[in-house]
């Protein structure tokens, strides 16, 4: 039907070849027809009503024929207004009759097809074609392959503005581009191209390769031909290419862009771009290298730009630093070195790099002061020395010779900034970093200058001030904010959705009062947690928000059903606060991003909304301390799940048993102190990545799961600390466990905690053998239970633990031997149950003399308690009592065999002893009279007694 309609559409418009104004109308109809399909909200195409349609907006015809051959509808973005100004709506196939089109450019804009249209290659003409930037998704047509005449090819994309994904299945039909001088794919996925690079290698007139992050699935070290002589600039960013340098980098003679970054390059750099003399850009960072050749870039006489950053280098700076040839050293305009462990001050060599304009030196191990010259040199733009350890006062004097600079960074070492009052910086700085520069306690007098900020970062200054009203004024043109760590005092004006900000970050101060009744558009990140806050959530709407923090103020009321609006949440933190009533049933359904919800220690009621688990994303959930209710939620489609705490709450109901075969990568489980009952479901163990279990103080009842045997912690390590810091990226991932007696938060190092605790409930029966095959945990507590039975004899073999917590349970026997091979322990609770014998002693054991850790077993003995075990009593081995029915038997056999053999000796003395046997008859003669006289008088006494 579609084949069918385009073809009348065509034959249609066909029918009128009249040229009208210098246009041919069959091409204004098909580009009317084009306008047709589009959304202009901003009316772009507002020309596209004359006649002439070769005067239309980005509309050109040749002059002599006046046929269209460019339509350049690439949209763009308005600084001033911060709106994207572009077309939406469908690409009509009617452009299929601009014939002779040669540039054809629809980038930047946002039409609702799901694909390229593979009519696309229907352009025999076409010279240029860029598609880029668009929300298209799915497979690349092959059709493209047929535009032969093709020069230019740009069909990528960002993820930021699009959430569909490009990809090629085959990458053949790029070999009949043969005319093809630019080739940009980038973030398209290439992951099943295997072939990519004998792809391109067959188009020798290519200038310019740009693959970043395509996902490339490896790539030849070598070349039997290479034909890509002719290349200008090779990009190859962002696809973990794990190789050594390839040898077919030293034939591109022509290049004079190459970037390599992000990838896992390894090996040393040796000769490889030893001739490449056309080379001004540079870009190794981000990746695995071992070392360099000293003379690697001897002839490297045009650099521009060196990218060293994060490829593991160490030692000297100045060693580095003399690698780059003598050629460069003033022509030199940007040097990465950051993220690295280079050492050594920044004398003698960094003021003598005349050429510099952009300087990036942070996160090394860096010292000393810097020097005057770096600040008098005459181009520099950005100077970026964050993270090392330098050191100094840096006085107005030095900043007044900076007049270029726009960004400056010296945050996070151990700097002091000190201006006058009344000092005017010579410069209009766009962004700046002051983090932990002393600043304070004056809020800096000098901003007041900068008009053009938009990036500011001063936290950890101990600014102890109250912001001027001009800061307010002057956050209308900033975009991020960072004031965090301080002790700035004040309130936040009531109105601030007319500024521009998209991060502001003002945690961790003394602010007061309610929150903004309005708040920026473009907010996407928001953290105003640690301070004073009061009154209500604002039921305003955020659409671009992705992060908001608000914990640890006095926050109450509701929590707004405004927030289900902000799509792109990822993370919710609204803890410690006084927030009441219930969960929005919203909350989740189309937030297809959201990953973190913490709304602990409020007084939020209720059950838990099963639309949490709409995103797949869902990572952390924290509900503790509040008063929810009702069953277990349900959670199952929570599979990405991997802190979950619901302690400290009104649950009831039993444990469900889908947790250990739907929540499979749960790590924290925690439902400490709730109502819940029943037994404690065996498919548990099925979480393989589970390190810490608490079940604490709820109404659990029934025996201990044998499978706890099975747990695979100690197998599962890989993983753990990379789920962890996912969150932990944009997350502070805390839990408050029972250890040792005594609840701790534990911060930032969860991922090396391995826990059980089923302490205070109503657990009954013997504690399995089975879980002394948990090697690696380190904290048990079994306390407050029903336990009988003995200590599991392989406790020892639990090398890992440090804490052993089972008191007041109905334990019996000997305690193991085996426990004082634990030599990690140090924290030991055996109080209040039946155990008996010899306390055991040695390695460890002997630190642990606390009486109290044996305190109420009476049959225990030797120190640390105070019952001595006397010679008489029972050893330690002898004082195990009886293990089954064959040791009772044994115990009955030996009294009646003793009996038997007593007697019979008895007897046998008697008969052999004529003397002994008149003498204990004579005995019991007398006995038996004594006792016949006793019994009359005793008798006659009671009968009168009886009379009277």
């Amino acid at each position: 039907m579609a084949t069918l309609i385009l073809s009348l559409l065509l034959w249609i418009l066909a029918n009128n070849t009249i040229v009208a104004s210098g246009c041919m109308e069959i091409e204004r109809n098909a580009l009317l027809t084009f306008k047709a399909g589009l959304v202009d909200p901003q009316n772009l195409l507002s020309s596209w009503e004359r006649k002439d349609c070769c005067k239309w907006r980005g509309v050109v015809c040749s002059n002599t024929t006046g046929h269209a051959m460019k339509l350049n509808l690439r949209g763009s973005y308005d600084m001033l207004s911060e709106e994207w100004l572009c077309l939406s709506g469908e690409i009509n196939p009617s452009l299929l009759l601009l014939s002779n089109l040669e540039h054809l450019d629809l980038s930047m804009n946002n039409f609702s097809e799901n694909s390229i249209p593979p009519y696309m290659g229907s352009f025999k003409n076409l010279r240029y074609l860029n598609l880029s930037y668009l929300n298209l998704g799915g497979t690349i047509p092959p059709q493209i392959g047929n535009l032969s005449k093709l020069r230019y090819l740009d069909l990528s994309f960002d993820p930021t503005f699009s959430r569909n994904t490009l990809r090629v299945d085959d990458i053949l039909w790029l070999t009949r581009l043969s005319s093809l001088k630019y080739l940009d794919l980038s973030w398209v996925n290439l992951n099943t191209s295997t072939g990519w690079l004998h792809a391109v290698n067959t188009l020798p007139s290519l200038k310019v390769l740009r693959l970043s992050y395509c996902s490339l699935p490896g790539i030849s070290i070598s070349l039997s031909h290479f034909n890509l002589t002719n290349l200008n600039v090779l990009d190859l960013r962002g696809n973990s290419i794990n190789s050594t340098l390839p040898t077919w980098l030293r034939n591109l003679t022509s290049i004079t862009y190459l970037d390599l970054r992000f990838n896992e390059f390894h090996g040393i750099i040796s000769d490889e771009f030893l001739h490449l003399s056309t080379l001004n850009d540079l870009f190794l960072g981000y990746n695995g290298f071992e070392g360099m050749n000293p003379k690697a870039l001897r002839y490297l006489c045009n650099l521009t730009r060196v990218d060293l950053s994060s490829i593991g280098f160490g030692g000297e700076i100045m060693e580095w630093v003399e690698m780059l040839p003598q050629c460069v050293r003033n022509n030199l305009q940007s040097l990465y070195l950051s993220d690295n462990s280079f050492r050594g001050n920044l004398s003698g060599w960094l003021e003598q790099m005349n050429g510099l304009t952009h300087i990036y030196l942070g996160s090394n191990l860096l010292t000393g002061s810097i020097p005057v010259g770096v600040w008098k040199l005459p181009n520099l733009i950005y100077l970026d020395l964050y993270n090392n350890s330098l050191e100094g006062i840096i006085s107005d004097v030095e900043l007044s010779h900076i007049r270029k600079i726009q960004y400056l960074d010296l945050s996070f070492n151990f700097l002091t900034v000190r201006v006058r009052d009344d000092w005017v910086p010579p410069f209009q700085l766009k962004g700046i970093a002051l983090a932990s520069c002393h600043l304070g306690p004056n809020f800096p007098a000098w901003l007041k200058s900068q008009s053009q900020i938009k990036w500011l970062d001063l936290s950890k200054n101990i600014i102890a001030d109250t912001p001027p009203s001009w800061f307010w004024n002057m956050s209308r043109f900033i975009s991020y904010s960072d004031l965090s760590d301080n002790q700035i005092k004040g309130r936040l004006p009531v109105l601030m959705g007319s500024t521009k900000l998209q991060y502001l970050n003002l945690s961790s101060n003394q602010f007061e009062g309610p929150l903004p009744i309005s708040l920026p558009h473009n907010l996407q990140f928001i953290d105003l947690s640690n301070n004073f806050f009061t009154g209500v959530l604002p039921n305003i709407v955020l659409p671009q928000m992705d992060f908001l923090f608000l914990s640890n103020n006095d926050i109450g009321g509701r929590i707004p059903s405004a927030l289900c609006e902000s799509t792109f949440l990822r993370v919710l933190d609204l803890s410690n606060n006084n927030l009441s009533g219930e969960i929005p049933e919203c909350m989740g359904k189309s937030q297809e991003q959201l990953s973190v919800i913490d709304v602990s220690t409020n007084n939020l009621v209720g059950s838990i909304p099963d639309s949490l688990c709409s995103s797949k994303y869902i990572s952390l959930l924290k509900f503790n301390s509040n008063g929810f209710s009702g069953e277990f939620p349900s959670l199952q489609n929570c599979t990405g799940l991997v802190i979950l705490d619901l302690g400290y709450n009104k649950f009831s109901g039993t444990i469900p048993f889908w947790i250990g075969e739907s929540l499979t990568l749960l790590m924290v489980l925690q439902l400490r102190s709730n109502m819940f009952s029943g037994g404690i479901p065996e498919q548990i163990a099925q979480l393989g990545s589970l390190q810490v279990l608490d079940l604490s103080s709820n109404n659990l009842s029934g025996p201990l799961p044998r499978s706890f045997g099975n747990f695979s912690w100690k197998a599962l390590k890989e993983g753990r600390t990379d789920r962890i810091n996912n969150i932990s990226a944009y997350y502070s991932v805390s839990i408050s466990l029972d250890i040792k007696g005594e609840e701790l938060t534990i911060w930032k190092i969860l991922y090396l905690f391995e826990s059980i605790d089923l302490s205070n409930n109503n657990l009954s029966g013997e504690i399995p053998d089975e879980i002394t095959d948990l090697q690696t945990q380190q904290y048990l507590n079994l306390s407050r239970n029903n336990l009988i039975g003995r200590i599991p004899e392989k406790i020892g073999e639990m090398q890992s633990l440090e804490s052993l917590d089972l008191a007041m349970n109905k334990l019996s026997g000997n305690i193991p031997q085996s426990l004082s091979a634990l030599t990690s322990l140090s924290y030991l609770n055996l109080s209040y149950n039946n155990l008996s014998g010899v306390i055991p002693t040695g390695n460890q054991l002997q630190t642990l003399d606390d009486p109290s850790i044996y305190i109420g077993n009476p049959y225990l003995c030797g120190p640390p308690s105070t019952r001595n075990c006397s010679a008489n009593e029972i050893n330690y081995k002898d004082n195990e009592g009886p293990k089954d029915k064959f040791d009772w038997l044994w115990i009955y056999f030996s009294v009646v065999l003793g009996y038997l053999f007593g007697f019979a000796v008895f007897c046998g003395v008697l008969l052999l002893c004529n003397a002994w046997r008149n003498a204990y008859f004579s005995m019991i003669d007398i006995i038996c009279d004594k006792l016949c006289i006793v019994t009359k008088v005793t008798l006659t006494r009671l009968k009168q007694r009886h009379r009277g």
